[in-house]
């Protein structure tokens, strides 16, 4: 069965590689579009990079995180617009697993696309008479949105007067809805220099009607759907952390290649030697090695002993989601770190835009600002590692 697994993502790693000379050749428009090039869409669609985490009996790989990790880890290396749209759709692709098997494969069976959307919940869904919700909202960053089939949109359950519905626990009680991106709007707002080309828009929804099996029921912020093997045992936020993280880690690789392939033919001005022979040069490239492996290294341990205890029915132990969110975090600090070590060591070079050092630093730092690489996170997870609670549900 391992070995299977290990020839899958192996094909999957072969197939993101094989995507270079069609990055290649849209490498101006990633520049200037704000939407993914749709033949780059197609692409990932068809090698089957948006369906890592959909569930094998609906077509998709059902890659265990620390092989997700690696797949993602090498489109982040071909670009970080291209590799972060194929995370987004990739990770919420484990969503589908949270539906009734037969809605899920009306849905997203094969050649049906993909599921973007936002797990902040800043809509509202009001309960209609005979089953069903009616869904209004607009949320932000919709990342790859006009490239998919279906969004979601988490929601404060509303009563009909307005006010919020309280669980069990007193908590706003939280309702992830699904609808078809055709009835979503799109407004055309993202404007980044970063990740440009991720299409990441505000959408909107204005009074739809997501059916009740087209619903995922929350508690607190995680699913309260059956579970029905250990991806869906995964805590819902520390899984969307996971799957975001390999784009820096791939991003920060391809960096380090960029300048150790620049240090054999380049000779900075006043200099005798090529650049890979400078001291500095040799001590910075060290150092990103240094930094970017064990950061890499760290995410592994933390998620595979998360990826144990899903299997165990035990991922949703607070230590654990605060040590793979820990991960998570260092993971983009080092990568961060290791784009600029780079990026100063190519000197002048690091300007040319068809160099892809300026892309690297501005794709990193973008992937940096998300919520899940927030600094203050550090707190959190310092007070579960101090036997205290988290001190906030978005955890």
């Amino acid at each position: 069965m391992r070995r299977a697994a290990e020839t899958s993502t192996a094909a999957l790693i072969a197939a993101a590689e094989g995507l270079a000379p069609l990055v290649s050749a849209h490498r101006a428009e990633l520049v200037r579009s704000r939407d993914l090039p749709a033949p780059l869409a197609a692409a990932l669609e068809e090698a089957g990079l948006t369906r890592l985490w959909l569930p094998r009996a609906l077509g998709g790989a059902e890659l265990s995180p620390e092989d997700y990790i690696r797949v993602i880890e090498a489109v982040g290396r071909l670009d970080g617009a291209v590799g972060w749209c194929a995370a987004v759709a990739a990770s919420n692709a484990r969503l589908a697993g949270l539906l009734a098997p037969e809605v899920a494969a009306s849905m997203f069976g094969p050649g049906r696309g993909c599921l973007v959307g936002s797990g902040n919940p800043v809509g509202a869904a009001t309960e209609i008479p005979g089953g069903g919700w009616r869904v209004s909202g607009r949320w932000s960053y919709g990342s790859f949105i006009r490239h998919s089939a279906w969004t979601i949109g988490m929601c404060t359950i509303r009563e009909t007067d307005g006010a919020p519905r309280r669980d069990e626990a007193g908590r706003p009680a939280l309702l992830a809805a699904i609808v078809p991106t055709e009835s979503v709007r799109i407004h055309d707002n993202w404007d980044a220099g970063g990740l440009r080309a991720s299409g990441s828009h505000d959408f909107e929804m204005e009074g739809l009607i997501a059916p009740a099996e087209r619903t995922i029921p929350m508690r607190g912020f995680d699913a309260a759907a059956p579970i029905r093997g250990p991806l869906d045992a995964l805590p819902f936020i520390t899984a969307f952390a996971i799957g975001i993280t390999p784009v820096a880690l791939g991003v920060a690789r391809a960096a380090i290649e960029a300048l150790m392939a620049l240090a054999g033919r380049k000779t900075p001005s006043g200099a005798s030697a090529p650049l890979g022979e400078q001291p500095g040069v040799q001590a910075d490239v060290a150092r990103a090695e240094a930094e970017l492996r064990s950061a890499r290294a760290f995410l592994f341990d933390a998620v595979g002993e998360m990826w144990q205890a899903a299997q165990a029915g035990n991922a949703r132990e607070v230590r654990l989601r605060a040590l793979v969110r820990l991960a998570c975090w260092n993971a983009l600090r080092a990568s961060k770190q290791t784009v600029t070590l780079m990026y100063e060591a190519a000197g002048g070079s690091a300007l040319d835009e068809r160099l892809p050092f300026a892309a690297c630093l501005r794709d990193v730092n973008a992937a940096g600002q998300h919520l899940a690489f927030a600094q203050r996170n550090l707190e959190v997870f310092g007070r579960v590692f101090l036997g205290m609670t988290p001190g906030t549900e978005r955890f």
